[in-house]
């Protein structure tokens, strides 16, 4: 049976994702297939290539504070908030990554993206990311706060736009159950976004009218996405593991709320484990 592994993204809040792929790890549980967007994604990386631990972790959350990483320089001089450069290319190397362990691993991985041209979601395999890391770019590159990244024949962005809990492709894919990691409270759902928001939408996003449309109507998507995953659960075919109180941080250089999300993910995820075991044993 077929069993996949599906993280929302979520900026920040994909700390608290982090400590349920720790945690995981810890426990050598595997899937066959990962799904993720933007945050999500970018935490399946060392989850696959099993370098994702307390320790790594540690060390990569002292780096949040070089203004490289993100900050409003970052975005007057680049277009982007985010050191795209600092974040895929320096600090693999400094850490280091191990990117013969990621690429050999049985452990196939969709990357999430938006195509604007289309308004739909597009996703990228682990041969693709071989070739180039613009898909993992391009899913956490948020509308206003990064530059469209071109890729083929796509015009890309974060892969949340339009599907931000990923769940809909492994169902496509055929997956019969999923683990899926949420990084919100139950209880959230999203609100229209205001008239203002849909104007400054479409001024910046006019020439890709179905992108403007898809982010209109995200709202609905992502309630209808949190629905869906209730229900698998309710019917047995999903494991929800989700923040049981508030997950986010005011400042983003405040590290001991990032760790405290990261402690968070890992008690959650392992007062699922007997039930987790079943569905992947």
């Amino acid at each position: 049976m077929s069993v996949s592994l599906v993280l929302q993204g979520g900026g920040i809040r994909g700390w608290y994702t982090s400590g349920v792929l720790t945690a995981l790890r810890e426990e050598n549980i595997e899937f066959r297939k990962v799904y993720g967007v933007s945050a999500g994604a970018l935490c399946a990386i060392p989850y696959i290539s099993g370098q994702l631990s307390r320790k790594t972790a540690a060390a990569y959350v002292k780096n949040l504070r070089d203004r490289r990483f993100m900050s409003v320089g970052n975005l007057r001089r680049t277009g982007s908030y985010f050191g795209f450069d600092y974040m895929l290319e320096e600090l693999p190397r400094r850490l280091p990554f191990d990117y013969r362990a990621f690429f050999s691993s049985p452990i196939e991985l969709e990357v999430g993206t938006t195509d604007l041209k289309t308004g739909r979601a597009v996703y990228f395999g682990k041969d693709e990311l071989k070739k180039s890391l613009a898909p993992l770019r391009a899913s956490c590159s948020l509308p206003f706060f990064a530059n469209i990244v071109e890729y083929r024949d796509y015009a890309l962005l974060d892969g949340g736009c339009v599907e931000p809990i990923p769940i809909d492709q492994p169902l496509r894919d055929g997956s019969e159950k999923n683990v899926i990691v949420l990084t919100r409270v139950g209880s959230y759902r999203e609100k229209r976004g205001s008239r203002l928001s849909d104007a400054m939408l479409s001024r910046k996003y006019g020439q890709y009218p179905n992108f403007v449309n898809s982010m209109e109507r995200h709202f609905q998507t992502y309630n209808r996405e949190v629905d869906l995953c209730s229900r698998l659960e309710r019917q047995g075919r999903a494991v929800v593991i989700r923040p049981r109180g508030r997950v986010g941080v005011r400042r983003y250089r405040d590290t001991e709320r990032m760790m405290q999300m990261y402690r968070m993910g890992i008690r959650d995820c392992r007062e699922k484990l007997p039930l987790i075991r079943r569905f992947v044993s």
